[in-house]
């Protein structure tokens, strides 16, 4: 119950007090400057809420003074229950109660829950540690500013208190005693909690009480709000010059931003004065009209709270349900969305109700106004000015974050259609028709939560579908000790098939440039780099892989009578039933998108119950952890924590105007200052796999072998510590041999580190196999089904196309039997579909596939290659045939290297 309030009343205003923060840090790059301009902030905007407290309080004193002689005339003339009864007679004809009394602890109060939110945020800050300013050594630790002899005494505390208690005697002057107690007892209190915590803390408390005693003097001036203005709108023109001076490099659309904000402020005189009579004039009948102002203001946030607590959030973990099930802490996925829902309740609901309910008549309108355009802009970016932003992680860091910035339209069309909006709103309420709007506010608050549930349904289905699935597999569940589940002979051969999704080829070369020593260790492999892919997605790059040139896109298109998801399952089971009819072992770990879902659903594989199929992600992360828990603790939160967080800024994210979600998305750290925007759990899930392959490989297989695994390592993006490129939890050296100056940005340098990681763990491997003598009776195959939209030596030289190229240069290296040498290269022209017939050559003559009965070299097609950008989400490809975008779709022939040999399908 208490984290329920909690997040209900204190962690909206956090969310406020970092947010802030991290503008002001970005802005100065100083911590101690951040923390007093998040003071200055949250003490402006809370203004308004304390001056409608000491109105309240105000009118409470004067109504019990007033009372006061009769109540003491009362008191001496009656006792016992006559008194009380007289007494409550007297409360009743005067329109008072004696808990109005609570009304003069309003001040306090309010103060709590802000108390509460900084001192959690800052308390935590793991960036205060070590950090000084001006005459405090470290704002990460109690100041110590005064010593007398071995004693330490915390001398801001001691000043926080003493500017309090100054502050109170100028507020409370002619105030009754025991309002004078209650501020100076709230001083001590203060005094007591706050002794041994952070500096920083404290001084951010100090600024805070600065702040107040500067309030109480301008009470005392005959003209205090004019003069206020005059202050508040010099310091904030002066301080926008201040940071266009010092950072001169902002974008545009950043300085943009600030000046609006700074005209903002700049004009409250005259734009109060135009609502007011908007307000009193235009729109006179709807500011008199009290019920139906509050069912539609109610109405509002109830929108603004579904859409961006529960229907955002419901439709990005309902696109993957199980990439975020089992994480961390938090196994449901649907915890994510009870979190953000309820935060944002607190935000967009009690806190608004809560001012709403101290405002007078005029303000309410304003209110009622501001939100409605809030509530149908945002469902207007939602629905009208959305984008395709590509592939994002279950840490919500998107893979192409460039696509954030918006064209022409989206800059400027959606900022037209708030005016409109706007414009509309008000000429619907001057016509009286005020009732429409709130019909239509309540039909789409009704939708969104139909919306909202219906997601939350699919989830909860998936997850469940998940867990049955995980429970399939005791073994998986319970046995976390490192045992052997590569099983090779030492005198049979033994074909292994490493599928790295989204390995990039054209980083290979590199990272044998920038360790030799890896030409060793892959002797006898060819590698091939004129290789091209099918798909740009697992779902289309996987079947060729699995099973050869049947199972092409153009080829499963051709079946049109029989559904993708059997053509798919029954790509997956052609190499295992080929090898285990010819005699061998056959084991599948972690088959790609089985039976089209993320999760394991092995069912597929039921009908050949010899094959060994069993999940090797995320099995051997704690071990790793464990093992290296020196290198990689740090103060970064779990996965589960880290999503939690970030969620709510997501939902801000898509229902900002598209100028700012750039902006918000803040290169993956969403605003957030108490994480780093990248953990490695999920990398570690698959790279201690790799890890871990020389103690999960044995040579005791009395016959021959055949194993397929499949790992995400290279499909994780990550800054790694260079050059062991291993994870840290904390990075200190991100360099790559790839030049930034030469086009080589973020996504591209965190994928060679993501390369880089998986060939060396794999070259340990193949090491291992040489002391095991498995090496040369063993078949290595490594391959991915596609490689991404970077920039890459590739394509840096190519005038037209565009970095989607990358999609459809996989990496692909073999080594035959015996094979001996460094690693050599071959600029043969080839496709993932050869994979299956280099497996199965010199071991099953006339390969036939099993399912088709025909002759696996019978297809071979690659005379002209055709490879498509598709819907990478399985889950939603129910069809029988592949849909593809053809300005991204391709043919090419001979050679990948040479842009005239691509041409886009739309153009043929």
């Amino acid at each position: 119950m208490g984290s329920f309030i909690y997040t209900i009343l204190v962690a909206p205003i956090e969310l406020l007090v970092e947010i802030l923060f991290v503008f002001s840090y970005k802005a100065f790059d100083n911590i101690g400057l951040a923390i007093a301009a998040i003071s200055l902030l949250i003490s402006f905007f809370t203004l308004p809420l304390y001056y409608i407290a000491d109105k309240i309080q105000k009118k409470e004193r004067d109504q019990r003074k007033a009372l006061e002689p009769g109540i003491k005339r009362i008191k001496k003339a009656f006792k016992g229950d006559e008194q009380h009864l007289i007494l409550s007679t007297f409360y009743r004809q005067n329109h008072y109660h004696p808990a109005y009394a609570l009304r003069s602890s309003l001040g306090l109060l309010i103060q709590i829950p802000f108390f509460i939110a900084a001192y959690h945020f800052l308390s935590h800050l793991p960036q205060l540690q070590g950090e000084s300013f001006l005459f405090i050594k470290d704002l990460g630790q109690s100041d110590e500013l005064l010593r007398i002899g071995s004693l330490k005494i915390h001398l801001l505390p001691i000043v926080m208190t003493i500017i309090n208690i100054g502050s109170g005697i100028i507020y409370t002057k002619g105030f009754p005693l025991r309002d004078k107690l209650q501020l100076y007892g709230m001083a001590g209190i203060f005094l007591i909690l706050l002794y041994n915590s952070p500096a920083g803390l404290v001084y951010y408390w100090i600024l805070n009480n600065i702040f107040s005693l500067v309030k109480n003097l301008f009470y005392k001036l005959k003209k205090p709000l004019k003069l206020l203005y005059l202050l508040v709108a010099s310091g904030t023109v002066l301080l926008l010059i201040l940071l266009l001076v010092i950072k001169p490099e902002m974008p545009l659309i950043k300085q943009l931003i600030l000046v609006s904000g700074a005209l903002l402020i700049v004009l409250i005189p005259p734009i109060t004065k135009v609502f007011n009579w908007l307000a009193s004039t235009f729109l006179s009948s709807f500011t008199n009209d009290k019920r139906n102002k509050f069912l539609l203001y109610v109405w509002s946030l109830l929108l603004l709270w579904l859409l961006l607590g529960i229907v955002v959030p419901s439709h990005l973990i309902g696109a993957s349900p199980i990439e975020f099930s089992y994480l961390g802490n938090v196994e449901n996925p649907l915890s994510y969305i009870y979190y953000t829902a309820t935060l944002l309740f607190g935000l967009f609901v009690v806190w608004p109700i809560f001012i709403y309910g101290f405002s007078n008549n005029t303000i309410k309108s304003l209110l009622t106004v501001c939100m409605l355009v809030f509530a149908l802009g945002v469902l207007g970016n939602l629905y009208l000015f959305d984008s395709e932003y590509g592939t994002i992680s279950n840490q919500l860091v998107f893979d192409n974050a460039s696509l954030l910035n918006p064209d022409m339209f989206l800059s400027f069309v959606p900022l037209l259609f708030i005016c409109v909006v706007a414009g509309a709103v008000l000429l619907v309420l001057r016509l009286g028709f005020s009732k429409f709007l709130t019909s239509l506010l309540g039909i789409l608050v009704i939708a969104s939560a139909v919306n909202g549930v219906y997601g939350m349904a699919q989830i909860s289905k998936a997850y469940n579908a998940h867990s049955e699935n995980l429970s399939k597999n005791v073994q998986i569940q319970t046995d976390q000790v490192i045992v052997p589940i590569i099983t090779l002979s030492k005198h049979e051969p033994n074909v292994v098939v490493l599928f790295l999704d989204r390995a990039i080829s054209s980083y290979f070369p590199l990272i044998l440039e920038q360790f030799p020593e890896l030409k060793n260790s892959y002797s006898g492999f060819v590698f091939y780099p004129n290789t091209v892919s099918f798909g740009a997605h697992t779902i289309t790059g996987a079947p060729p892989i699995l099973g050869g040139y049947e199972y092409t896109p153009d080829a499963m298109n051709a079946r049109s009578d029989e559904k993708l998801v059997d053509k798919h399952n029954e790509a997956s089971l052609v190499l295992p039933t080929i090898f285990t009819e010819a005699g061998y072992s056959a084991t599948v770990l972690d088959p790609p998108i089985p039976n089209y879902k993320w999760s394991d659903d092995f069912s597929a594989f039921e009908k050949v119950p010899e094959v060994k199929v069993m999940t090797t992600a995320g099995r051997y992360s704690e071990e790793y952890k464990a093992e290296f828990q020196e290198q990689l603790r740090a103060d970064a939160p779990e996965i589960s924590e880290s999503i939690q967080k970030r969620l709510p800024m997501y939902s801000f994210l898509k229902a900002m105007i598209p100028v700012g979600r750039s902006i918000l998305y803040d290169e993956g750290r969403y605003f957030r200052m108490m994480e780093k925007p990248r953990q490695n759990d999920a990398f570690i899930d698959y790279y201690a796999v790799l890890h871990y392959l020389p103690k999960l490989t044995t040579g005791m297989d009395t016959k021959g072998a055949y194993v397929f695994l499949a790992n995400d390592t290279t499909h994780t993006p990550i800054y790694l510590e260079s050059p062991v490129y291993e994870p840290r939890g904390y990075v200190t050296d991100n360099s790559t041999p790839l030049e930034r100056g030469d086009g080589y940005h973020e996504m591209e340098q965190m994928h060679y580190h993501i390369n880089a990681a998986a060939i060396l763990k794999i070259a340990d491997w193949l090491d291992y196999l040489k002391d095991e003598e498995l090496y040369n009776n063993t078949k290595i195959i490594i391959v991915s089904d596609h490689g991404y939209e970077l920039h890459t030596p590739l394509i840096e030289n190519f005038k037209n196309s565009s970095a989607v190229l990358g999609f459809y240069n996989p990496l692909l290296i073999m080594k035959d039997f015996e094979a001996e040498g460094q690693i050599s290269t071959s600029n043969e022209f080839m496709t993932t579909a050869d994979v299956p017939l280099f497996a199965v050559k010199d071991i099953i003559e006339n390969p036939v596939n099993p399912f088709s009965n025909e002759n696996m070299t019978k297809h071979i097609q690659k005379d002209i290659v055709h490879v498509y950008e598709t819907p990478y989400d399985p889950e939603k490809t129910i069809g029988t045939q592949f849909s593809f975008d053809p300005t991204k779709s391709f043919s090419i022939h001979d050679s990948i290297f040479e842009e005239s040999n691509w041409t886009p399908l739309g153009q043929e």
